[in-house]
């Protein structure tokens, strides 16, 4: 079998392992939250800014059916809209609204189902993959094409987000699109159609995450001091109109991202120093890991990093150590480096951790799998077959811990949460679930019996501990006190229950913050007496 039929084959295996990734069920926090926005249901407001008429969570006084907490993540008929879309994000999210404006013709296509977010995203991970060709082929012909496209298709990191309903596949369409049309208007063939498609792309990145403007300074740093001086004009043109384009959204920024937010501080907080000067080092290293949150071999680390060094041991040896700092490969270098470095800028501007968390330097991805692959096509075929395919090797472990193991989303188990609930509820309990509106209705999702559930989201503060358990426990047999998606916070009702009650037992979920208490009246057959209100 040839070489490009084998590559074809590790590509259509690939995208065999995110459509199993994307059907396993079970979302996490950040994914629920995905839904909720798309479908115009703002969930992080101040209690004292909800609207119901527009979707906004609200918290009930009294236990509901799970069913009232499961429709902020589903679509109303008729459909919110884009203008409710947007009024959700700007109340509740730290992310620009593209995204889920595209997610929700989707949704209402293909339904809110676990699957069908997850494939939206997969969706634009396998998009990304001619794109991924085009810029290897121009960079490093087609040597570095094919090798690009199965690194893609193989990392554990690229598959693990590919298959996350979150906006990370669509950054990396914006992000690659933008580098292709950067080399094509750096080209003596570029035309009117490539200038209109980077501004195009400019925008969109920049309406996805916020995190793409460093790869957008970076592709118009590199185009402004790549094209002959007539020609920068142009480039001051496109880059004013790309920034003129998005002006509405951006002008808007400073004020959302200073309003309250229930899960809003969880990023806030000062760096450690001279530590944090290494995180864009290791956020650059991060991206060709062998794991994921999932898992992986413990040792592909190691094994990554020598098949680099032996990558660039050969190019010494060959004195081709030029190629890989040339012109059009610069490009991929200051994309690289500008992705990495920018949380960190970011941190030093608003007092964040977001170089800790390795999530926000997934714009760099494309450009980290670019730049491996060019270096394995500068080595003869035999050295760069056995290199490739050690990677691939390490790399397997994380790749099938990403695609087949019913392990659940980061600390947010709410399948095996449920699962517990619905074994152990019976007439006259109740669930009360302590977390962020998110994970409210992340337990709510899969509880596929009418039990009664209420909420106590501690950020709101808008429960009184003793009237509002009195009122909640009246005429319970027994109470399920569940904790997950706290941000740390304690459970109000806690240490009440722990004074009054009698703890029947406790769930803990390996790997996940999540618990599950059960309680039973101290005395007699119920908490209360009901009072019929």
């Amino acid at each position: 079998m040839n070489g490009p039929a084998v590559a074809l084959l590790l590509l259509l295996a690939g995208a065999a392992m995110r459509i199993t990734a994307a059907s396993r069920p079970g979302l996490w926090g950040d994914e629920i939250f995905s839904l909720a926005m798309a479908t115009g249901h703002s969930l992080e407001h101040p209690a004292a800014e909800a609207d119901p008429a527009r979707g906004d969570f609200v918290e009930p006084p009294g236990a509901q059916s799970p069913g009232a907490f499961r429709r902020y993540a589903e679509q109303e008929t008729p459909a919110a809209g884009a203008g409710r879309i947007v009024r959700a994000v700007l109340l509740s999210d730290t992310n620009p609204p593209l995204y889920y404006l595209l997610l929700d013709p989707w949704t209402r296509v293909f339904g809110t189902g676990d699957a069908a977010l997850r494939f939206f995203s997969v969706w634009w991970s396998l998009l990304a993959l001619p794109l991924l060709w085009l810029l290897g082929r121009d960079l490093g012909g087609v040597s570095a094409a094919w090798p690009a496209c199965v690194l893609f298709a193989w990392s554990p990191v690229a598959l693990y987000y590919s298959a996350e309903g979150r906006m990370y596949s669509l950054l990396w369409f914006f992000a690659l699109s933008l580098g292709w049309l950067t080399l094509r208007l750096a080209g003596p063939d570029a035309r009117p159609a490539h200038s209109a498609l980077w501004l195009l792309a400019g925008a969109a990145g920049f309406l996805t995450h916020y995190f793409f403007a460093f790869v957008w300074l970076a592709s118009t740093a590199w185009l402004w001091l790549r094209v002959p001086g007539v020609r920068r004009r142009l480039v001051a043109v496109l880059g004013a109109a790309t920034l003129l384009i998005v002006s509405p959204w951006y002008l808007q920024v400073p004020a959302s991202l200073a309003r309250w937010r229930v899960s809003g501080a969880w990023l806030n907080g000062e760096l450690s120093w001279p530590g944090a000067l290494g995180h864009p080092l290791a956020l650059a290293g991060g991206l060709l890991s062998g794991s994921s949150y999932l898992g992986g071999w413990e040792y592909a680390g190691w094994v990554v990093t020598a098949v680099l060094l032996a990558g660039v041991a050969g190019l010494v040896r060959r004195g081709a150590v030029r190629e890989m700092f040339t012109g059009p490969v610069l490009l991929l270098w200051a994309w690289l480096a500008a992705a990495c470095l920018g949380p960190l800028v970011f941190d030093l501007l608003r007092h964040t951790t977001t170089s800790e968390v390795p999530r926000y330097v997934l714009a760099a991805l494309p450009a980290a799998i670019l730049l491996a692959a060019l270096l394995l096509s500068r080595l003869p075929a035999v050295p760069q077959v056995m290199l490739l395919g050690a990677l691939l090797l390490a790399w397997l472990p994380g790749a099938r811990r990403a695609a087949w193991p019913a392990v659940p989303r980061p600390s947010q188990p709410y399948r095996q949460v449920d699962a517990r609930l619905l074994a152990w509820a019976a007439p006259g309990d109740l669930i009360l679930v302590s977390s962020t509106p998110s994970g409210v209705v992340g337990v709510a999702r899969y509880l596929d019996r009418d039990v009664p559930m209420a909420s106590w989201v501690p950020q709101l503060e808008t429960r009184p501990v003793e009237p509002d358990l009195r009122r909640l426990l009246a005429g319970r047999r027994r109470v399920a006190l569940v904790k997950i998606t706290h941000l740390g916070d304690p459970a109000p009702a806690e240490p009440w229950l722990a004074a009054h009650a009698r703890r029947l037992g406790r769930d803990g979920f390996r790997r996940s913050g999540a618990e599950v208490s059960y309680y039973a009246p101290a005395q007699g057959d119920v908490f209360f007496p009901q009072t019929g209100d």
